[in-house]
This record gives C-alpha cells, structure tokens and sequence, in this order.
C-alpha cells in the first residue's frame, strides 16, 4: 500500500550493522520497480570481473562481480526510496538520472562525489562489516538456519520469475539491474548466502544481550532528548520580494514578513486558536491572488486560484501547521520546546531567521511515547487489481470466511495470501509485524487504523479490514501488546550499540583486506 499505516521498528539511528544486515539482503525490493528502466551501464568483461578480488578475509571473499552487484543494490535502494518518498519528479533533486552511468550522477549536495563514489564506499563499508561477521559465526560454530537457507532461493526464485513474466533472459534481468551482464546468479547467490549468514549471527547476537531495569532507566536518562517528542503547531512568514528587487525592497518586504508575523502571534497570545488565525491569514492572501488573477485576465492563474480557495479548510491548515517531532538540540526551536524546563502546553514563541519569522506554540510539550508496542499480521489487497471497489471488499469477505472455517491461528491468516493469490489478483503479505508503533499520520483513514490498533480492547486473536480510498485494503489480525515505546526504542538501541562494539572487536580480530586497484574498476 502506497499509506505507511504502522512502524514496525525505532529508526531514530541508521546503524550501518541493520541497514546491510538486514535493507539490502533482499533482492526482491527492487524488482519490479527499476528494471523496465534501468539499463545496463556497460558490459565488463566477465574473466576481470571474476578473476578480480575486492575484499577478503581468511576464509571469505567478494569478487568484482559480486562487488559491483551490492553496489547497484544500494543505488537501486536508495533511488526506489527516494521515489517512494517524494515521487520520481524528485529523483532530479538528488542527482539521480538513471539515463546516466552512476560515474556521471551527482550525489546530493555534492559537485565532486558522484553516485558511483558514494555507493562504492557504502558497498566497501557494508561488505567488511558483512565479512568480519562471517568469519566470527564460523569460528563459534553459527551456521544458517533452514529458514535462511530458504529467503535465499526464494530470493534468487523471485528474480527468476520477474525476469520470466517480463520476457527478460536472467542474464539480461540481472545486467539491468546490476549494471553488467558479467554478473551471475551464482554470484548473486553467494553474495546473498555472506549477507544471510552475517544477519542471521547479528540477530542471534542481539537475542542473546539481556538488560535490567536499572539498565534501561541509566541509558534513558543519558539519552533522554532521543526519546521525547513534542506536538507543536509552527508557521512560517516568509519575506515576498522580486527576483530583481533592490537591496532597499528586500529589506522593507523582510520587514513586512517579520511585523506580519509579530501580528499573527499577538492574535494567538490573545486567546485566538493558532489554526483559525492561520487559516483566515491564508485565506486573505489566496482572495488577494484570485483578485490579482481576475485583474490580469490570465485565466490558467483565475483556475489555479479558484482552486486553491476551494481547497483551503481549517482541516486543511491544521494538517499543514501541526508537527510531531523528536528533539534535535541544534535548532532553536527545539533548544525551546525540549529545554531543561520545557515549554508548557499553550505556549508560543516568534523564532526569526533571515529573511521569515516562525511562530510556534506548543500543543503538546515533551513527553515520551508510554503506549504500547504491537505485533500484527497484514495483508494488503490493490484496488488496480480489482474491476472494482466492491469486487475488493467481496474478495476480502470470502478470504475473511475461508479464514474463520479454520482455527484462526496468525499462521493461518498469513497462509491467506498464498491461497488466494492468482495471476489476475495481487495479494501481499508481509507476515507477522513486531513491535509496530502507531503510524503518526493525521490522515484520517490511518488515523482510524490506529485508534483500531492501539485500542486497549484490542486482544489476541481480533481481525478486521480497512478500505483505503483509490488504493486497495488491509486486513490485520492482532497478535500481541508488547513494551511501551519508548522502552522499546531504548531496547533497540542499547542492542544496537552491543552489537556495534561486537563488530568493532570482530573486524579487529578477524581483518579485512580491501583490494582498491580492483574496486577502483567498478563503473
């Protein structure tokens, strides 16, 4: 589904451990979405890319070929959730044109750093880390588990059967994806069998940390500004001046946005609601520009004005000024609202900044998220899969019956998916869902999921389905309550930095050399 309906982890840290151990074992998060377009950027010759060794330890290896398929992975990752993100109109912004090889794509920000660089390096970290791992979990004697052993021919199945369904050969489907027909599904497979066996130790590891209470207690109050958060309304007065305007413009249009501003706050100061007096201010400039429209006669600016007046709602204005956010000290506003003595519930402040001034007041102030985590199994049906709406909902009342004949187990529900599916209705499952926190959304629809969720009659056992308009449904079955959130999130971390020192001692114990004449030939 398009709608991130619950978070299923803390991803307050981007550890390098989780993001290789676990975002890019899975070849399957970019089928489908980049191959139609991405061509091969070249063809390697095979014999360099096999005979070539970019990273080694003592028992363990990555060639080339395996080397140049995790770097197009985590481009491939990172241009799939850029896009899912902000839209592909975006992936301009960051310097992604897959019309380009990855030498001439400009990492973000950056002039001299280009997409290639930037992966390389991620791909030289991540497989080090990958290596030491291996090596570790071969001397205690960690071997895979039979579930492991199967993600990985599922893996490797599920490029099969995109290459198949797209009349694509293997070879053709990997190059378009991995930039080089030199790469292998062997290859693949053996890069996937490290990274499988590297995540499967980590998590074992992790398993294994326990934690006190007094433990827990000690790295809250020393991280404390990690785990709070703040509902707050902001807007901000921007100074409105010509691209041409004279030094002596600017500075009277600056002044202007900065008084403008002052007025607004004095209003909420006085007792008026924040959303209100935000809302009748937008209104008056969006009559100020349909007046200006109708004056120049410009009719696609008398449309869009129009528009724009009849999409303007408080509900609207609230989902645009309300924020719920973690503290992040380097800004003012958060120096502010997470101080040492926080702002209060109501309280309102005029930040300005060069050119704008922002008004704050919280709604809210510092608090840690005390409900709940959950557990939760998914399914997800596509409308587009459908003729119709209705013909959705009659698909998911029969799963739903078909599912009540059993004994209603979650291992039951999640073999719905596979029941039901057909080459005409796409159904998918992401199985059991831990510790999902809620969405945080303000979209109404999620907002009910949540409220369904999270409710404290919520028990083992409950399922429902929520239509979501013009993009499908979701059925969830409720598994379990587990910690409050904030603890959860403390849980994860603290086992996040056992597992970072873990690292830090394995790669000192069992060294990885880095081969950079044959990195170097990456392209």
């Amino acid at each position: 589904m398009a709608k991130s309906k619950v978070n299923s982890k803390n991803e307050k840290k981007s550890d390098v451990w989780y993001k290789v151990l676990t975002i890019f074992i899975a070849v399957v998060l970019v089928i489908g979405v980049l191959v139609a377009v991405l061509q091969p950027t070249g063809v390697m010759d095979y014999i360099s890319l096999h005979t070539r060794t970019a990273l080694k330890s003592e028992n363990y290896k990555v060639n080339n070929a395996q080397f140049m398929y995790m770097t197009y992975l985590i481009y491939n990752n990172y241009y799939s959730t850029i896009v899912n993100s902000y839209g592909s109109q975006y992936a301009s912004y960051f310097g992604l044109d897959r019309s380009l090889p990855l030498s001439q794509q400009k990492y973000y920000g950056s002039n001299d750093v280009s997409w290639l660089d930037a992966c390389v390096t991620e791909a030289t970290s991540t497989l080090s880390d990958v290596l030491s791992l291996c090596e570790s979990a071969r001397a205690e004697g960690y071997k895979m588990t039979d579930e492991d052993k199967q993600s990985i021919e599922n893996n490797i199945q599920s490029l099969k059967d995109f290459a198949k369904e797209s009349n694509y050969s293997l070879s053709t489907a990997i190059a378009a994806m991995y930039g080089s027909k030199g790469i292998t599904k062997g290859d693949i497979k053996g890069m996937l069998e490290m990274q499988t066996l590297a995540s499967s130790y980590a998590s074992y590891l992790s398993d294994g940390f326990t934690y006190t209470d007094d433990e827990y207690n000690k790295y809250y109050d020393e991280h404390k500004l990690d785990y709070l958060k703040a509902d707050y309304y902001s807007y901000t007065v921007k100074a409105d001046y010509e691209t041409n305007a004279k030094d002596d413009e600017k500075t009277e249009a600056i002044s202007a946005a900065k008084a403008k501003a002052d007025e607004l706050l004095q209003k909420i100061e006085g007792g008026e609601d924040f959303v209100t007096v935000i809302f009748n201010y937008e209104k008056e400039l969006a009559e100020a520009e349909k007046a200006a429209a109708e004056q120049s006669e410009d009719e696609e600016r008398i449309t869009n004005a129009n528009k724009a007046l009849e999409e303007l709602t408080e509900e609207s204005i609230k989902t645009k000024v309300l924020t719920t956010e973690h503290a992040n000290a380097d800004t003012e506003a958060d120096k502010w609202i997470f101080a040492d003595t926080p702002a209060t519930d109501g309280a309102s402040k005029l930040i300005s900044a060069d050119e704008s001034a922002t008004i704050y007041q919280i709604v809210k102030s510092a608090y840690r998220d005390e409900y709940n985590t959950i557990s939760i199994r998914e399914l997800d049906l596509k409308l587009s899969s459908f003729t119709n709406e209705d013909a959705m909902k009659e698909k998911a009342d029969e799963m739903i019956a078909e599912f009540e004949k059993g004994d209603k187990t979650g291992e039951s529900f999640d073999k719905l998916a596979e029941k039901f599916s057909t080459d005409t209705i796409t159904i998918n499952s992401t199985g059991l869902v831990k510790d999902a926190a809620k969405s945080g959304s303000t979209h109404e629809e999620l907002i009910v999921v949540d409220e369904w969720l999270f409710s404290a009659d919520r028990k083992q056992g409950d399922y429902k389905y929520f239509v979501f308009a013009d993009e499908g449904l979701s059925i969830y079955y409720f598994e379990s309550t587990g910690k409050p959130v904030w603890l959860k999130n403390v849980d994860n971390d603290m086992r996040s930095d056992d597992l970072e020192t873990k690292l830090k001692e394995f790669k000192e114990t069992y060294p990885v050399t880095e081969n950079e004449k044959a990195i170097a030939n990456i392209s």
